[in-house]
């Protein structure tokens, strides 16, 4: 039996959509399917990790190096050790990170409303909401019955609100708040 076929008979993981790849043309589909909200957990993943290297950077720049060949989740436990990021911040950074993974370690992985107002309500509590994203954000979750029903904002503004507070952060130890 095949690695993918063995995946096809599993029941989908908790907090995810049911879905299960039984053919070639299900892989297929999965594959060339545009899914906003996958491009939006990789691109506002991919920023975090970036302006935790930042924060490594200016908080000792001998740590660079080291970051650059750390995994997010190391990245995510040195910022919190340094005190770069406090605790509810690193516990919505984790969250984040766990559905990044399962993003791209599950194929069939598609997170519930459910899951999302979770993480929208921790992100509520560890960082700043200048623009009124994340609670724009969870209006938005709250009104919704499925994925296909959120505006295409919603899930953007969850990482715009955390990029800004960890920009603010970088800025408040010296930073150029324009250049990197």
């Amino acid at each position: 039996m095949t690695a993918l076929a063995r995946n096809a008979s599993r029941p989908a993981p908790l907090g995810s959509m049911e879905m299960s790849i039984q053919s070639f043309t299900d892989l297929y589909q999965r594959t060339v399917d545009d899914r906003k909200i996958l491009g939006v957990f990789l691109s506002g993943h991919l920023a975090i990790e970036y302006l935790l290297k930042k924060l490594i950077a200016i908080y000792d720049p001998a740590l660079i190096r080291l970051s650059e060949e750390m995994t997010h989740a190391r990245l995510i436990a040195l910022n919190a050790d340094i005190g770069t990021i406090n605790r509810k911040q690193c516990e919505v950074l984790v969250r984040i990170n766990k559905i990044r993974n399962k993003f791209a370690h599950e194929i069939t992985y598609e997170p519930t409303v459910d899951d999302l107002k979770e993480l929208f309500r921790m992100a509520a509590d560890a960082f700043s909401d200048q623009t009124d994203g994340i609670s724009q954000g969870l209006e938005a979750l709250d009104s919704c019955t499925g994925l296909h029903d959120l505006e295409g904002y919603a899930i953007p503004e969850l990482f715009i609100q955390i990029s800004y507070d960890l920009h603010e952060e970088y800025h408040s130890r010296g930073g150029d708040i324009e250049e990197f």
